[in-house]
């Protein structure tokens, strides 16, 4: 099996058509040689020299990300730099680089179907219906809770140190939507509004949302971008399945995402 195996077999589940217009130069493919043949898969949120190096001490040719290395432009490659010796880590060991984020977020079985389900959500529904680009929102029914001991749920399966929360503490919850990643945008908070749920679920609140949601008796619950990381469960298994690639993908014990609340 080649890389271009894995990349062709990612494109199908999750097509680059699936995402933001922002992300189209951005995901896919990003660094490395598809033809060359796959020893191994790394998945992580994000690509760091950690993550290279344990990639290599497992063997693997293949890091599959979320957040793309190369949003922005590189104008200038030093070695000495930090990116620079990203990049020169790659080439020196010949690991090749595919990258997926609103795809990955939107398609079917991946960050937000996956996040629903570890929250409980029965019957996860999307807006209309539809997977397409910027429908991020997965929301439905859970089981009655009260909003301080679904926070505490929230905190658990996401194994958080803490959130931020908006609403009253003793009211009872039937309904919740979420957004992993930076679900804090104007427009993800109409579509939770619209969605007619009790508590919304998602990371970066700005603080006019958070008075907004307030006053429109919309519970909050603002957890860490990085619990997009989760959905490389579900990935695991199904490369592991589907390319019959058991034992050949691990997913990186480094924590990329250095916020915590203390």
């Amino acid at each position: 099996m080649k890389v271009k195996d894995v990349i062709s077999y990612l494109d199908n589940r999750f097509p680059i058509e699936l995402a933001s217009e922002f992300d189209y130069p951005r995901v896919g493919f990003n660094i490395g040689n598809i033809n060359q043949e796959l020893s191994s898969v790394m998945l992580s949120l994000d690509l760091t020299k950690d993550v290279i190096l344990e990639a290599c001490n497992l063997g693997c040719n293949l890091i599959i990300t979320h957040h793309s290395y190369l949003f922005d432009p590189l104008y200038k490659i030093d070695f000495e730099a930090n990116k620079g010796q990203i990049i020169g880590l790659l080439y020196k060991n010949k690991v090749s680089v595919y990258s997926m984020h609103t795809n990955f977020d939107v398609g079917k079985g991946g960050v937000n179907d996956t996040l629903a389900k570890m929250i409980g959500i029965k019957n996860i529904k999307v807006i209309n219906n539809e997977i397409k680009a910027n429908n991020f929102l997965r929301y439905g029914e859970i089981e009655e809770i009260s909003f301080d001991n679904l926070i505490k749920k929230v905190k658990s399966v996401f194994n958080l140190t803490g959130v931020r929360a908006v609403g009253n503490m003793n009211d009872i919850i039937k309904s919740v939507g979420i957004v992993g990643g930076s679900g804090g945008h104007k427009e993800d908070f109409i579509n939770a509004l619209n969605a007619n749920i009790d508590c919304y679920i998602t990371g970066e609140i700005p603080l006019n949302i958070a008075i907004d949601a307030k006053e429109l008796n919309l519970k909050l619950i603002e957890v860490n971008h990085g619990i997009e990381k989760f959905a490389f469960e579900t990935l695991k298994i199904d490369l592991e399945q589907d390319l019959k690639l058991k034992e050949k993908v691990f997913i990186t014990s480094i924590n990329t995402d250095p916020l915590v609340f203390v």
